[in-house]
């Protein structure tokens, strides 16, 4: 028996929510887990192990929630990026132990795909359980995650430092950006940048991804250039890792991550959609 408490639900909501990129659909998915954990209880149905059955319960609805939203994803106007979690400092990790990059990635694949690398990677699971939770033979699900592990990159992170790194990047690239120093600009970007925004149609942005430090330095200016306000930036943790809010007077108009290497930013994440950045 497992008590259904404050950790076990974030647990849930993280699980779900590297899933799917969506906070409400997680929320809800989690919540059906455990309901669907307490019937099976008072049904007296026989179950090992409560904490994988939560989980198991928790992934298969979050596979049956994508499936669903298929058509929905497939008609989405420009790309299509994870909602992303603002946090405080009164609020709790959630247990995300992915990055945004990562989750990003995963945004990509199929469903099972993702179940696969999120059950591995956060819960160590064995191929024999992978197999009898996803209905796929082990060696299909070796082989899968072999794959996933050559696409998709994870390290042991020093967050901290990787922070006050990432902090000293941000504000070079905010002063650049408001400032509109091309020049500057450019020396914080790698020189393979790629730039993801998201605006879902009801606000301008990169229909698709940009590539390359000109191109990137050149839309940014383009962004922050067309207000009639100075834009305002807020640093603030997203997701477990240091992001930065841009207002135009009290709107909150993007939310912004990086990826970086060594003292360059090689990846940017824009999310504009208004439905995806409302503060709680």
């Amino acid at each position: 028996m497992i008590e259904i408490d404050q950790q076990v639900q974030q647990l849930l909501f993280a699980t779900a929510y590297k899933m799917t990129g969506e906070i409400a659909a997680s929320q809800d998915i989690s919540q059906e887990a455990i309901h669907k954990y307490l019937q099976a209880k008072s049904n007296s149905t026989s179950i090992k192990n409560h904490r994988a059955y939560l989980i198991r319960i928790t992934i298969n609805t979050a596979i049956d929630h994508l499936n669903r939203c298929q058509k929905e994803r497939a008609a989405y106007i420009g790309t299509w990026l994870p909602e992303p979690i603002l946090q405080t400092e009164t609020t709790l990790d959630y247990q995300l132990d992915l990055d945004y990059g990562i989750t990003v990635l995963l945004s990509q694949l199929n469903p099972k795909e993702r179940a696969i690398f999120i059950l591995k990677e956060s819960f160590d699971y064995s191929y024999d359980d992978l197999s009898s939770t996803l209905d796929l033979s082990p060696a299909n699900c070796r082989k899968i995650y072999q794959r996933l592990q050559q696409k998709i990159k994870t390290a042991n992170r020093d967050i901290p430092t990787e922070n006050k790194t990432k902090e000293r990047i941000i504000r070079a690239f905010i002063e650049a950006s408001k400032t509109g120093q091309l020049d500057a600009l450019v020396g914080t970007l790698k020189e393979d940048i790629a730039l993801y925004s998201d605006g879902g149609g009801k606000v301008t942005a990169a229909k698709n991804s940009l590539h390359g430090m000109e191109v990137c330095a050149k839309f940014l200016w383009g962004i922050y250039s067309k207000f009639d306000q100075t834009p305002r930036f807020v640093l603030q943790n997203v997701n477990n890792e240091l992001g930065f809010l841009t207002y135009v007077g009290t709107e909150l108009i993007s939310v912004g991550l990086l990826e970086i290497q060594g003292e360059q930013i090689s990846k940017i994440y824009f999310i504009r959609n208004p439905d995806k950045i409302h503060l709680e």
